[in-house]
């Protein structure tokens, strides 16, 4: 179970150094592994939660660079949150469902003026109107020009350095480390300054430890559990999440 909790990149060094003897390592080569290694475990947990605002000009903004998934996003006027779009030609401000729609039909013969009658088709476009897209380094949503609030799973940064952080528990730090030894042993390897077996070793290493890794994020506390089970309980794909902004989402119905 991960506490939430980060540490630093000099610690990897450190334990590559003292576990493997292997020199110091470039940093930005470092920082480049640890966020392969991050996508490798893929678990959501080591992540931190953080929102932005962000300015939609002509239908579209630019996405953080720090993203590594979308929790949610809403305007920010209304609070109303949007889902993402199945009209791929919307993102364009160009939607049938733009607005309402009049339909004219046939004269009406109950009329006594002999005027035509119309329908109007709905309901007010909602259901496509709050919706958004991601495509590229852009966010696609149906406002021309306004503000959007938005969560996301970002890579965590130490504020000092501007380099990625891990989460502080054992596991998973060993996880990273086995990973990051792989790779430099696999390199060594290809050069002929590592023979088959010592690299065979430590790819068994890698293997253990990643899946150890893996295995303590999805580890569950009671507070944890209980939300997963009042969501399974609950309505799934309830029609009211949406409208609540999901804040029942993890409670029991």
């Amino acid at each position: 179970m991960l506490s939430g909790r980060t540490v630093s990149m000099g610690m990897l060094k450190e334990q590559l150094r003292q576990d493997y003897g292997f020199p110091d390592l470039d940093d930005s080569e470092i920082a480049e592994w640890i966020w392969r290694s991050m996508g490798l475990i893929g678990t959501p947990y080591p992540y931190e939660d953080k929102p932005v605002e962000l300015d939609v000009v002509e239908y579209r903004t630019e996405l953080p660079i720090d993203l590594y998934s979308i929790v949610g996003v809403r305007e920010k006027s209304t609070g109303i949150p949007l889902r993402e779009m199945t009209d791929t030609f919307f993102k364009f401000g160009e939607s049938a469902f733009e607005g309402t729609t009049e339909i004219i039909a046939d004269y009406d013969p109950a009329s006594e003026t002999g005027e035509y009658y119309e329908t109007i088709v709905g309901p007010e476009a909602s259901s496509e109107y709050f919706t958004f897209k991601t495509q590229g380094n852009y966010l696609y949503t149906y406002i021309q020009n306004g503000t959007i609030e938005m969560v996301y799973k970002a890579i965590p940064i130490d504020i000092v350095t501007g380099l990625p952080t891990i989460p502080d528990n054992v596991k998973y730090i060993r996880g990273v480390v086995s990973f990051i030894a792989e790779r430099i042993a696999f390199r060594m390897f290809l050069k002929d300054q590592l023979s088959e077996s010592k690299y065979n070793y430590i790819l068994k290493d890698y293997s253990f430890n990643v899946g150890a890794a893996q295995a303590e994020c999805h580890a569950l506390d009671p507070s944890r559990a209980e939300t997963l089970l009042n969501r399974w309980k609950s309505t799934y794909l309830g029609t009211d999440h949406f409208d609540t902004n999901f804040r029942y989402l993890g409670s029991r119905e």
